[in-house]
């Protein structure tokens, strides 16, 4: 079985919204219109079908960051993310067995965000919250995150951050107004954006305040598991001591297998860190664009490179994420057996088998 705990989805529906509300197109539009899986649930089952895939994570995009306006306002953001979490709601509803989708929530305020979490998980169904962060973001240990820590804890939701540093975001002070250059802001940007984070809320204690916090990060956990050990280091000479104990921490977070391309050894590296517990397999699909499927098939191969042995493949594939959703989603594994015996390209049949 193969689960696929980091792909995205774009509700049309949240999208159009943004749009009404701004008065312009939305940022990502031409982009996230040139992948059709991204908002056709139909084409991304068969997507799913091709490729051998048995359930997808639906992570939300786009973010409400991407318009300020609306996002700093408490009611105007609420509303949009009820549009864009009762979709995702309606379109797990058709694929249950296929389909785990993520909440979005509005980082607006605490009050914002501990209301419309608690909704999309009890009321909803969802398995827990996307959190976008990067220097245009709130961080990520502000006061006003303690309650969505704890009511993650609280109701065995899951986090999955998510980078969203802009395009409009100059690589120096002297290009302001020009915006990143060569795709830095995505391509670098949120590799650091992400460990930064990861960071914060390691450092800040989170995670021994809320013990039974989940958070899962993309991009195989960035750059924690290359550059940990030249972090600590650096503290050390600048003679910052405070917190030392809480850089163990950093292994508490879940990590994917997005790697952009073959790389086995960035996984095994992730592996080593983390431990073999918290490595889950995720893709980033269909965010490869021009070479679709690009991101499943190299993935797939990266796993099957490390020389796992067969239970810690299982582990890789499903039986983390399983275990990291907890017993909402357990009998989503029941879907091994209909899955297994599918025929290839019957969609709507196999999703009423499951």
């Amino acid at each position: 079985m193969k689960i696929d705990s980091y792909t995205h989805f774009a509700c049309p529906a949240f999208m159009d919204h943004l749009e009404a509300e701004s008065g312009h197109p939305m940022v990502f539009r031409g982009l996230f219109s040139s992948i059709p899986e991204l908002s056709d649930i139909d084409l991304r089952i068969r997507y799913m079908d091709e490729h051998g895939i048995d359930v997808h994570c639906l992570v939300p995009l786009p973010w409400l960051e991407c318009e300020p306006g609306l996002h700093a306002d408490e009611g105007k953001a609420l509303e949009a993310c009820r549009i864009a979490n009762d979709e995702m709601a309606r379109v797990v509803a058709r694929f249950p067995d296929r389909l785990i989708g993520v909440a979005l929530i509005p980082t607006t305020t605490e009050q914002a965000m501990i209301q419309e979490t608690t909704r999309a998980v009890k009321e909803l169904g969802m398995a827990g919250v996307a959190l976008f962060v990067g220097p245009t973001a709130k961080p990520p240990d502000m006061a006003c995150f303690e309650g969505l820590y704890r009511t993650c804890e609280e109701l065995g939701a899951v986090v999955w951050m998510h980078p969203c540093r802009p395009q409009s975001y100059a690589d120096y002070d002297s290009y302001k107004g020009e915006g990143s250059k060569h795709q830095i802001w995505n391509t670098f940007g949120w590799i650091y954006d992400t460990s930064v984070a990861m960071v914060h809320i390691a450092l800040a204690g989170v995670f021994r305040r809320y013990p039974g916090l989940k958070v899962v990060t993309h991009h195989h956990g960035a750059m924690v598991p290359f550059f940990t050990a030249r972090f600590d280091t650096q503290r050390r000479n600048f003679q910052e001591v405070e917190g030392d104990d809480l850089l163990e921490d950093l292994r508490l977070f879940y990590c994917d297998t997005a790697t952009f391309g073959e790389s086995a050894a960035n996984i095994q590296q992730a592996i080593d860190f983390f431990g073999k517990s918290q490595v889950l397999f995720g893709t980033d699909t269909p965010m490869d664009m021009g070479t679709r499927g690009m991101f499943t098939r190299t993935t797939i191969a990266s796993v099957e490179a490390l020389g796992a042995a067969p239970e810690d493949k299982e582990s890789f594939y499903a039986g983390n994420v399983l275990d990291m959703l907890g017993e909402r989603f357990a009998g989503i594994s029941g879907a091994r057996g209909a899955v297994a015996a599918r025929p290839k390209g019957d969609s709507t049949r196999i999703a009423a088998s499951l």
